[in-house]
């Protein structure tokens, strides 16, 4: 089993590694790095720093009570509870009436206000009795099912390359969304009032500008002209909401572009759209609600986690669930391998990478023996010199062409590669590097650039692309 006491040291104090070449890697004082020539091969990547592009942007309170920011006016006790009923809802209303001031029919409307509550009380404990899961909604507990690290203050928030073509977009703090190609004078910027709390970005394969966003207010798809020289599109996103169907907190599309597959926390279907079309059908299960969806490189399978133990693997074809659970915590992060034979996962709980084997078109064909996940690498916390890295694991990404796996931590700041190689029913990992950030910054997001395009005659393997908690972006090719 791997484990992270075999890896290389860290970078020495005052350096920062830029690339990976040859196995080896290559690190440079900070003040002599130029993020612009610190690798031939990055000339023609934009320069991105969200944090110095946030002016305006103010720090975000979840909690914080509306209220708070309105004049006080004197108002009768029948008008308050009218407009907190329409504002907020029936128990917020009742909570208004049973702390209501002087009035001559307070005393009959505050008694019978708080015996309301205590029954809502009642009935509230029962339903979290059986279903648990229910005590955290909405917005408040996004930040737990994210893949982003320290999601509600982090000044990037999420971050996709477009599978077919140079184009990345980066969601960052202000609900906004800039998208990169290799035109750096023309950035477009995908803001709209419906879009808050942006939790996951996904490309439509095989378009040019169609991009899915999962945020508090359910999907939103934006199409954006790649021959437009407007900073800010004229036109705004479609809407895809259902029910109770929000916040979403991923968003899938299939390989072959045809389906878009949406999970969010207060409900338990995973819905299938046929965007085109603007219809919908769920994937019905009774149980917790979905966190997470990825969908296999070949497209036979998707996994949808919950906020529970329990995960599911769909075979497409027929759409029929394997179950499975984990023994503690839920799945954190998951990541497909190319051929869609092996499905690597961590838990919020244990400090390990397991790894899930499929062989053909079953999973796990059946067998006397009961079948589980196997541990492939030890990820617990240790020290390097000063320095701690590993622990709980944030989040995973894996290369296109499964050579390396990037690994993010909850609570330590560096990233740890692993290198890999894949046969149909065997993976073998092995530690590569550790990546960190300047100074005390953390790693917020990763994700790997899923098509080098005309840049492949550079002889670059792949690039890990960044995105810290300052704001900055980097860059780390593997040469």
């Amino acid at each position: 089993m791997a484990a992270l006491d075999t890896f290389p040291e860290l970078p020495q104090p005052g350096e920062i590694s830029i690339c990976e070449r040859n196995g080896r890697i290559c690190s440079l004082p900070i003040n002599e790095v130029d993020a612009s020539s610190s690798c031939n091969q990055l000339l023609s990547y934009p320069e991105i720093n969200i944090g110095r592009e946030l002016f305006h942007h103010a720090a975000v309170h979840l909690r914080e009570d509306h209220r708070t920011l309105m004049v006080p006016v004197d108002e009768t006790l029948i008008k308050r509870i009218t407009r907190t009923f329409f504002e907020e809802g029936a128990v917020e209303a009742l909570k208004e009436a049973a702390n209501s001031g002087s009035h001559q029919y307070n005393p009959i409307v505050g008694s019978l206000s708080r015996y309301l509550l205590a029954l809502v009380g009642v009935g509230n404990r029962v339903k979290f009795f059986f279903k648990p899961h229910l005590k955290e909604r909405g917005v408040d507990c996004v930040g737990k099912y994210t893949q982003t690290k320290d999601w509600p203050k982090s000044a990037i928030r999420c971050i996709r390359w477009h599978p077919n073509c140079f184009k990345v977009a980066i969601a960052a703090s202000d609900d906004s969304i800039r998208v990169y190609s290799d035109e750096p004078t023309i950035v477009p910027v995908l803001k709209s009032g419906l879009q808050k709390s942006v939790t996951s970005l996904a490309w439509r394969p095989y378009t040019a500008g169609e991009l899915a966003v999962g945020c508090q207010n359910g999907t939103l798809v934006w199409n954006v002209d790649p021959n437009s020289l407007i900073t800010r599109p004229l036109s705004q996103a479609v809407q895809l909401r259902h029910e109770n169907h929000f916040p979403v907190t991923s968003v899938e599309w299939s390989p072959n572009g045809c389906l878009l597959a949406t999970a969010s926390i207060n409900d338990s279907d995973v819905l299938i759209w046929d965007v085109d079309q603007n219809k919908q059908v769920p994937l019905r299960r009774v149980g917790p609600p979905c966190a997470l969806l990825s969908w296999s490189p070949t497209g036979s399978r998707l996994c949808s986690t919950t906020v529970s133990n329990v995960f599911r693997v769909w075979q497409t074809d027929k759409w029929t669930p394997d179950r499975w659970t984990v023994n503690h915590g839920t799945i954190q992060s998951v990541v497909w391998s190319k051929s869609g034979s092996h499905l690597l996962f961590v838990t919020t709980e244990d400090c390990f990478l397991y790894n899930l084997g499929f062989v053909e078109d079953e999973v796990f064909t059946s067998t006397f023996t009961p079948k589980s996940a196997l541990p492939i690498a030890d990820l617990s916390k240790i020290p390097i010199g000063q320095t701690e890295v590993g622990g709980h694991p944030q989040a995973l990404a894996w290369c296109p062409q499964n050579q390396y796996l990037a690994i993010t931590f909850k609570e330590t700041p560096s990233i740890a590669i692993f290198n890999t190689v894949v046969n149909r029913s065997q993976l073998s990992i092995t530690p590569s590097c550790f990546i960190t950030g300047i100074g005390i910054e953390n790693a917020s997001c990763i994700s790997f650039q899923e098509n080098l395009g005309r840049r492949s005659s550079d002889k670059m393997k792949t690039v890990l692309t960044i995105g810290w908690s300052s704001g900055r972006i980097q860059y780390f090719p593997f040469v």
